[in-house]
């Protein structure tokens, strides 16, 4: 058994960083409920036989999406705006964003439309990004895009000290910003993406994205 999770634990870490967000899907799936069966379907897929035949699709509905028919957009930027730095924006700024290496400046985007989604669904990190695409990268905004969200689309944010979550790349690693929103006053927390962190879909946090369709 340990020379099996060993081997596991080194052939992940050598994987690129764009096949991590699936296999953390796929690691959450064969965790959940139906494990049995996506272990069975993912048998015969590694045989190259037909998987997934005759069966209704599984379809984990952690978030639901609160800005249908909403044009939310972020403006272009350089990306040049660390969250560790937006003290013009927080109240409150973790200070992991700079002892995890979590503050590298990111690059230049144009405008980008973006959808918030509320929980459904009690779920971790990897489950509810996860449950929106397998490419985490399409998910991710930059760390500017992120204070340029929260500057313009304050009233998207979720209130009554609850979080709303953002996903954004450091230094080859994953990581989600939550925003926190009490009374008047903004706060940022870092956490990584792997937390393994239960959430409680009962209190609605948040999540935004980069528009998917």
């Amino acid at each position: 058994m340990k020379d099996m999770l060993g081997t596991l634990v080194r052939r992940v870490a050598n994987l690129p960083l764009e096949m991590l967000g699936t296999i953390c899907d796929l690691i959450e799936k064969l965790a959940s409920e139906s494990g049995q069966q996506w272990l069975t379907e993912l048998k015969k897929f590694l045989r190259k036989e037909n998987c997934w035949t005759g069966i209704i699709a599984i379809k984990d509905a952690y978030l639901k999406l609160i800005s249908s028919g909403q044009a939310l957009v972020i403006d272009a930027c350089d990306g040049a705006n660390v969250l560790a730095d937006a003290n013009d924006v927080f109240a409150y700024i973790d200070s992991d964003l700079k002892n995890w290496k979590a503050d590298q400046k990111g690059f230049a985007s144009g405008e980008t439309f973006v959808e918030v989604y509320e929980m459904e669904k009690d779920g971790t990190f990897a489950q509810l990004f996860g449950s929106l695409s397998p490419d985490l990268q399409k998910l991710c905004l930059t760390q500017e895009q992120i204070i340029g969200f929260v500057k313009k689309h304050r009233d998207w944010i979720r209130t009554d000290g609850y979080g709303t979550f953002f996903l954004f790349v450091s230094n080859e690693r994953y990581f989600v910003a939550s925003v926190f929103l009490s009374g008047a006053l903004l706060d940022v927390l870092v956490s990584r993406f792997e937390h393994s962190r239960v959430w409680d879909a009962d209190i609605h946090h948040r999540v935004v994205v980069p528009q998917l369709a």
